[in-house]
């Protein structure tokens, strides 16, 4: 299948994407009533990664997107990255943030998101990307790193939820940040967790979907840590003590993650 034909409509959405965007996170950047509602930790996140995601994710939204119109293979899989981890945030902002303004908005990103990646994914012969990657492409090192960062995160949510769901009460962390539920738990653990796991066993197995999915989950990892790193700038400046961490945090998961997509890119 010819990647630089195919699918070129699905690549095309990410232009009014990019649009609608930027429109939401200016808004919410100026717009005071966005987050009026939150907690100070969660309106300092939502704030941050506003920022982020002006600064970071639509610039490489824009620039992946040109690059694989132009029949880029290497852009066509970050730009799939950049689409799950748009689609994983606005999940968020369009079911648990509280109603604002944006909301609109919200969904406008999440839809063309959703058919962007749905239209585009078919498009892509993993085969072919698996027969042009590296010859010493870190395979199974990108299969551990996959395994044990979904193992992480399933550690570090059940330690609280199990207890919580077998006590019959809400986890504290539920109730410091003032939802009705844990909707990053819930996105974690129903679809990042178990595509990290697809992803490490098909590459561990050197099946070719792996490929694929390794290097997309590998630029959703560096692109939310490098947006999570810009959260953490947001929460220092609020006084939230933790944001330092978080920023360490960020910027340490981003330069490894990225790292290990450079090496596991296709070669042309």
């Amino acid at each position: 299948m010819n990647t630089a034909n195919s699918g070129r409509w699905a690549v095309w959405l990410s232009f009014p994407l990019a649009v609608l965007l930027a429109v939401a996170c200016l808004g919410g950047l100026v717009d005071a009533s966005v987050y009026a509602r939150e907690s100070r930790l969660l309106a300092a996140q939502g704030i941050g990664g506003d920022a982020g995601n002006l600064l970071i994710t639509t610039p490489l939204l824009v620039l992946t997107a040109w690059l694989a119109l132009r029949g880029s293979l290497v852009a066509r899989l970050v730009w799939m990255g950049v689409l799950v981890d748009l689609i994983y945030n606005y999940l968020y902002c369009a079911l648990a943030l509280p109603f604002n303004a944006l909301f609109p908005l919200y969904c406008g990103v999440l839809a063309l998101s959703f058919y962007a990646l749905a239209g585009g994914l078919p498009s892509l012969a993993a085969d072919d990307v698996a027969s042009r990657a590296a010859p010493r492409a870190p395979v199974k090192t990108v299969a551990v790193v996959l395994l044990l960062m979904s193992l992480g995160t399933a550690a570090h949510w059940m330690q609280e939820i199990v207890p919580a769901a077998i006590g019959r009460r809400v986890p504290q962390s539920v109730i410091d940040s003032g939802l009705l539920s844990a909707p990053v738990a819930a996105l974690d653990l129903a679809f990042m967790m178990p595509a990290s796991v697809i992803a490490a066993v098909l590459l561990w197995r050197r099946k070719s979907a792996g490929f694929v999915l390794g290097p997309v989950l590998l630029t959703f990892l560096a692109l939310g840590s490098l947006v999570l790193a810009v959260m953490g700038v947001a929460m220092a400046r609020s006084g939230i003590e933790a944001g330092r961490a978080l920023v360490a945090i960020g910027a340490g998961i981003a330069a490894v993650a990225g790292w290990l997509l450079w090496r596991m890119l296709p070669r042309s």
